[in-house]
C-alpha cells in the first residue's frame, strides 16, 4: 500500500489569500512528496500522488492578481520557493519596475501589459508598507508578474506565432530556467534598468527599428505628411509638380535637405539618391524612378506605418533570442539576403521566395553544410505530367532502387526521376542546407532572369540565391576554401558534400517595416497577408504557454535513507535464515515482501524556510495565524479559477506537424519542389 500523502492543516474557513496562496503551498507540498513515493505502483499504473505532480507540471493552475491570470504561476512559485518565500519588493523597486513598464512603449508595448496603472496605485496607496496584510502579498506577486511579463517579452516576444499565423513561423521554445534566472539577477541588482541592459538582446536590426518607432512617434505627433499624387513615372531630370510633395516627404522621413536645388520642380539627382535608398529599404528595385509602387510606399499612412511597426518588432522578438555576431540575415519580404559579420553587413543578394500559394516560412537554423554540383528529383507532381526524359536524367525503379530504361516515367509511384548535377540542374550548382522539418534551404537555380524583376515570388518555398558561388565564399570562411577551391569543385561536376567548421545561424524573417541605422523606416507589401492577425492581437492578453519547464527527475530509489538500507538488509538475512516451505501440502507458498512488518514512516509535512521569510508567507507557514475575516479585498486581489486546461508548450516546430524523421534529414525527393 503507498504511504498515504501528508498536507499541512488548512481551517475550512479559508479565507480569500488562503484560496490564493493554496496552489502555491500545494505546488511545494507536491514537489517535495514526489520525492519520498516509493515505486510500488505496478505497470501501466500511477499513484494518485504521480498524477497530481505531473498535474502540476503542466502549469494547469491559474491565478489572478487585479482580475488579470498570472503569467506563469508555476514559474512564480518556484521562483518564490528559489528565494525562500521572502517578499520581494519594496517601494524603491517597485518604482523601477514602474518605470520600465512605462518606458515599454519605445519597444511597441502597451505599458499595462506590465500591470503599469495598478503598479503605480500599490505605490501611492502604500501597499508594499507594513507588515502581515494581504494587500502588501497581493502586491508582491503582482510586481514578480510583470518582471517575468517584462523579461519573457522582451527576450521570446509577447506572443506565441502558433496563434496568430499557425503554420508560418515557427520559434524555439521560452526556457523556464533561463526566466527565473534572470529575474533573480535583476531582483538582486541595485538598478534593474542597468542589468536588462546587459541581459536582454539588442541585435541591430531591432534596435534600428525600435528607434524608428520613437522617430515615427514624433512625425504623427507633428501631423504625419500628406499624400503625393499618383502621375507617370519619375525619372532624372523630369521636372514635375509632385517633386516638391516628394521632397517634403523624404524630409520628414529621411531627413533629407538639398539646400543645392535650382528648380524644386525638377527631379535631381541628390533626390534620386534619397529616392533608391527608400527603394532598398522597401523592397522594390532601387533603380531612383518613382513609379506606382514608391508612390505607394510613400503615402503609407503615419498610423499604419507605427502599427506596421509594432508588429515587425513583436516578429523580431520571436527570433531573436542568443543570436551570435555573424548569421545570414535573409529579408523574405525584401527579396534579400545580407551575411552578417560582427552585427554588420559584410555582403548581400538578391534572392527569390516562395508564391503566395507556397509561401516561404519564418523560422531560425543553423547552416550544417553545403552540396556542390547538387542532383535534383522530380517531384510527383511534375512527374506524373511527364512522359519521358533525357539523358540528364535517371530513372529508378522504386521497388528495388536500379537503374532503369524506362518508357513510362509518369508512373510516380514506380519510378523515381533524378536530374543529373549540372548547369540546369533545378537546384543550380550549390546549395546550402540546414536541415529541418520544413523541407526548406538555399541554392542555386538556372532561372537567372527572374532576378532582374522587383517582385520576386517565384518558388515553392526555398529560397534561389543570385550570387550562390559568391556566398560560398563568404560561408566557407575555412582554410583551404578561397575563390579558386570553389570553381575547382564546381567545375568537376561531381556531387560533394562539405561540412562547415563552424555552423552559420539563418533567420528566415518576414518583415513588413525595417529601419536603417538612422531610424529611417521602410514599409514593405504584405505579400503572404500575415499581418491583419497579428496586428489584432498586439493589445490582447499574451499567454505564458510558449514557456517549457524541464521535464521531472525520475523517482529515486526508494531505498535512499541508509537506515532503511540497514532494515532492508536484515529482513533479506531473515528471510535467508528461515526454512523454504514445503511444496507438497497443497498450499500456496507464503511470499516474502523482503520488507519488515512494520508499516513505512508517514510522508513528513513540508515546512517553509524559517529565516528570511516575509509576514504574509510567514503566517501561511504558521499555520496562517491571525488572519483577518476581510480579506485582501476585490480590487486588489481575485482569485477567478484554481485550475485550467494545461496549455501545450511549443518546441520549435509540433510534433504533429514535422516527424521525427524529417528534422534530421530531408530527402530531395521530399525538397524537390521547393
Amino acid at each position: 500500500m503507498a504511504p498515504q500523502m501528508t498536507v499541512p492543516h488548512l481551517e475550512t474557513r479559508s479565507t480569500p489569500v488562503l484560496r490564493l496562496l493554496l496552489p502555491l503551498l500545494v505546488l511545494q507540498v507536491l514537489a517535495a512528496q514526489a520525492v519520498e513515493v516509493t515505486a510500488q505502483t505496478t505497470a501501466g499504473q500511477k499513484t494518485a500522488t504521480q498524477q497530481k505532480v505531473e498535474s502540476a507540471e503542466q502549469d494547469t493552475i491559474d491565478l489572478s492578481i487585479a482580475e488579470v491570470p498570472l503569467f506563469s504561476a508555476r514559474l512564480l512559485s518556484e521562483l518564490y520557493a528559489e528565494l525562500g518565500h521572502r517578499d520581494l519588493w519594496d517601494e524603491g523597486r517597485a518604482r523601477q519596475m514602474l518605470d520600465l513598464a512605462r518606458q515599454s512603449r519605445w519597444h511597441g508595448f502597451n505599458q499595462n501589459d506590465f500591470h503599469a496603472d495598478d503598479i503605480e496605485r500599490v505605490i501611492s496607496e502604500g501597499q508594499l508598507k507594513g507588515e502581515a496584510s494581504d494587500r502588501r502579498f497581493a502586491a508582491d506577486i503582482l510586481l514578480s508578474d510583470a518582471l517575468l511579463r517584462y523579461v519573457h517579452h522582451l527576450r521570446f516576444g509577447k506572443y506565441n506565432p502558433r496563434r496568430i499565423n499557425h503554420g508560418s513561423a515557427y520559434v524555439e521554445k521560452a526556457d523556464a530556467e533561463s526566466l527565473e534566472a534572470d529575474m533573480r539577477l535583476l531582483l538582486a541588482a541595485p538598478d534593474m534598468a542597468e542589468k536588462l541592459d546587459t541581459l536582454l538582446p539588442h541585435p541591430p536590426f531591432y534596435e534600428n527599428l525600435r528607434r524608428g518607432y520613437r522617430r515615427y512617434l514624433a512625425i504623427a505627433e507633428s501631423g504625419g505628411w500628406d499624400d503625393i499624387p499618383a502621375g507617370p513615372n519619375l525619372r532624372v531630370g523630369v521636372s514635375d509638380p509632385r517633386v516638391p510633395a516628394i521632397r517634403e516627404r523624404l524630409a520628414v522621413s529621411d531627413g533629407f535637405e538639398d539646400a543645392a536645388a535650382t528648380d524644386v520642380d525638377v527631379y535631381d539627382e541628390g533626390l534620386a539618391e534619397v529616392v533608391k535608398n527608400f527603394q532598398t529599404r522597401a523592397g522594390l528595385s532601387a533603380d531612383g524612378v518613382i513609379g506606382p509602387n514608391t508612390i505607394r510606399a510613400l503615402n503609407w499612412p503615419i498610423e499604419d506605418v507605427l502599427v506596421k511597426i509594432r508588429a515587425n518588432l513583436e516578429r523580431m522578438r520571436w527570433l531573436y533570442n542568443d543570436l551570435p555576431a555573424d548569421y545570414l540575415f535573409v529579408d523574405l519580404a525584401a527579396f534579400r539576403l545580407q551575411l552578417m559579420r560582427d552585427h554588420e553587413e559584410v555582403w548581400s543578394t538578391k534572392i527569390i521566395i516562395g508564391t503566395k500559394e507556397d509561401q516561404t516560412p519564418m523560422f531560425r537554423d543553423e547552416i550544417e553544410y553545403l552540396v556542390f554540383n547538387p542532383t535534383w528529383t522530380m517531384p510527383p507532381s511534375i512527374q506524373k505530367k511527364t512522359r519521358s526524359v533525357g539523358k540528364k536524367y535517371r530513372v529508378y525503379d522504386r521497388r528495388t532502387g536500379q537503374r532503369v530504361s524506362a518508357s513510362n516515367v509518369g508512373n510516380y509511384r514506380r519510378y523515381r526521376v533524378v536530374q543529373a548535377p549540372g548547369p540546369r540542374n533545378a537546384l543550380g550548382r550549390i546549395k546550402f542546407m540546414f536541415p529541418n522539418g520544413h523541407a526548406i534551404y538555399l541554392h542555386d537555380t538556372p532561372s537567372k532572369h527572374l532576378f532582374s524583376r522587383s517582385r520576386r515570388a517565384y518558388s515553392h518555398g526555398c529560397i534561389r540565391v543570385q550570387a550562390p558561388l559568391t556566398m560560398a565564399r563568404y560561408v566557407l570562411d575555412q582554410p583551404g576554401w578561397d575563390e579558386s577551391a570553389i570553381t575547382r569543385a564546381v567545375a568537376r561536376g561531381r556531387t560533394r558534400h562539405v561540412n562547415l567548421d563552424k555552423h552559420l545561424p539563418v533567420l528566415l524573417y518576414y518583415l513588413t517595416a525595417i529601419a536603417d541605422d538612422q531610424g529611417r523606416v521602410a514599409v514593405r507589401a504584405d505579400l503572404y497577408n500575415r499581418d491583419e492577425p497579428l496586428i489584432a492581437m498586439l493589445d490582447q492578453p499574451a499567454h505564458g504557454d510558449r514557456i517549457a519547464f524541464p521535464k521531472p527527475k525520475p523517482e529515486p530509489d526508494p531505498v535512499s535513507d541508509p537506515s532503511d538500507q540497514e532494515v532492508v538488509e536484515q529482513s533479506l538475512i531473515v528471510s535467508a535464515s528461515e526454512p523454504e516451505p514445503e511444496k507438497n501440502q497443497g498450499q500456496k507458498s507464503p511470499v516474502s515482501s523482503g520488507a519488515p512488518d512494520t508499516q513505512p514512516n508517514s510522508v513528513p509535512a513540508v515546512e517553509m524556510p524559517q529565516s528570511d521569510v516575509g509576514p504574509v508567507f510567514r503566517r501561511l507557514r504558521d499555520g496562517n495565524q491571525g488572519d483577518t475575516e476581510d480579506g485582501i479585498g476585490e480590487t486588489d486581489v481575485r482569485t477567478l479559477a484554481q485550475t485550467s486546461s494545461g496549455m501545450e508548450t511549443d518546441v520549435g516546430r509540433a510534433a504533429d506537424e514535422a516527424p521525427a524523421s524529417q528534422t534530421a534529414s530531408m530527402d530531395e525527393s521530399e525538397a524537390a519542389s521547393r
